[in-house]
């Protein structure tokens, strides 16, 4: 017995494409088709018929819902080209053979993924605000987030849809980059990155520098502090703004009259905080009295040296004075050779003359008889 029993409606290409064509194929058909109609929608009211469709004769009523992208194959298949995305939707066949069957399809039509990338509804955020970022995409049917290049970090509020990025107090640690892909059956696009940047601060307030400086050298000092954007600074001597508004400050060749309180202001140009902090710089006039010092220490070691040249003269004239004049007056007295006053050995030249040599034989050593003479 002919039939058409188990009959299914498979689509080609799966994943139908705007612009393109798409065949609703019939499978499972046994049997000589008699008659075919097809139904844009669940139900096969007469409202909503495409066509019904004769092979035997090639015959075609067009119904309500005809549309000319529409064609018909004698197998009983539906093809549509040019798809729109209003074409999406469930389509019924039914197949008359011995008996009537039917079946439905759901149609999905995809469109290209568009975007048009990350928004926010608070373009300069501060620490511990509300922020929510949005990801506009069309024709998406999923949607993933990412920070600096890897998954968002758990903790985070994304909406049923994952369009909406929410944080309910933003913190310092949230500052980065993200994107959101948006994706369909046939397509994906990546938005470009969203740089959130959390601002605070200034924090960690601090002056840093010299604090004792000499009289003449040149110091600076420099005012740092924790704050997103960077502060701009004020600085203030003794109370009274400084003309120099450089960070760091500089103070040239300082005199006595640099001494005193420095005070540096921070103030955050989005947060409107400001923070402030002083430091003492004292000036010491050390040069004078170091340079008067090493005079001082010069004129000792010169006037030191000079005295011990003196003392070490005068005692070495009084031991001539004392011993040497003596001795030679005692021998001028005597009429006795010098010789006998430090060898205590009479003068033998006369007794014993030099024996003539060679030139290198000028010194001759004294006899036997010559010691012979030493008086005890």
């Amino acid at each position: 017995m002919d039939g058409a029993h188990g009959i299914g409606v498979q689509l080609i290409p799966q994943y139908p494409v705007v612009s393109q064509s798409v065949t609703l194929s019939v499978t499972g058909v046994t049997g000589t088709i008699r008659q075919f109609d097809w139904y844009k929608g669940s139900s096969t009211n007469t409202n909503t018929q495409i066509f019904t469709v004769i092979p035997s004769t090639n015959s075609v009523t067009k119904g309500p819902q005809y549309f000319p992208r529409a064609s018909q194959f004698p197998n009983g298949s539906l093809q549509i080209s040019g798809l729109f995305l209003t074409d999406q939707g469930s389509y019924t066949v039914q197949i008359q053979t011995e008996s009537t069957v039917q079946a439905t399809v759901s149609l999905p039509v995809y469109g290209p993924v568009t975007a048009s990338g990350i928004s926010t509804d608070n373009k300069e955020p501060q620490e511990n605000q509300p922020v929510t970022l949005t990801c506009s995409a069309n024709n998406a049917e999923q949607i993933l987030w990412g920070k600096n290049g890897v998954p968002l970090p758990p903790g985070l509020t994304l909406s049923a849809d994952n369009r909406t990025l929410t944080f309910p107090r933003i913190s310092r640690s949230d500052t980065g980059q993200y994107r959101c892909e948006a994706s369909n059956a046939v397509s994906k696009i990546i938005s470009d990155p969203y740089t959130l940047t959390v601002n605070y601060g200034p924090e960690y307030f601090k002056i840093t520098g010299t604090l004792q400086v000499t009289s003449g050298y040149s110091t600076s000092l420099e005012c740092s502090a924790d704050s997103v954007p960077a502060p701009t600074y004020q600085w203030k001597f003794n109370g009274t703004n400084l003309e120099s508004q450089t960070n760091p400050l500089y103070i040239q060749q300082a005199t006595p009259e640099n001494a005193g309180n420095y005070t540096c202001i921070g103030t955050n140009s989005v947060t409107k905080l400001s923070r402030e902090t002083s430091v003492y710089v004292s000036v010491n006039d050390y040069d004078a009295s170091h340079s008067g010092n090493s005079a001082a220490i010069t004129v000792a070691i010169i006037c030191g040296s000079i005295l011990g040249i003196v003392l070490i003269s005068g005692i070495m004239a009084l031991l001539y004075r004392k011993y040497v004049l003596p001795l030679r007056g005692q021998s001028g007295d005597r009429g006795e050779d010098p010789s006998q006053i430090y060898y205590n050995i009479p003068n033998t030249a006369a007794a014993h003359p030099a024996i003539e040599e060679g030139p290198y034989m000028g010194l001759q050593y004294p006899s036997q008889d010559t010691y012979s003479e030493l008086k005890p």
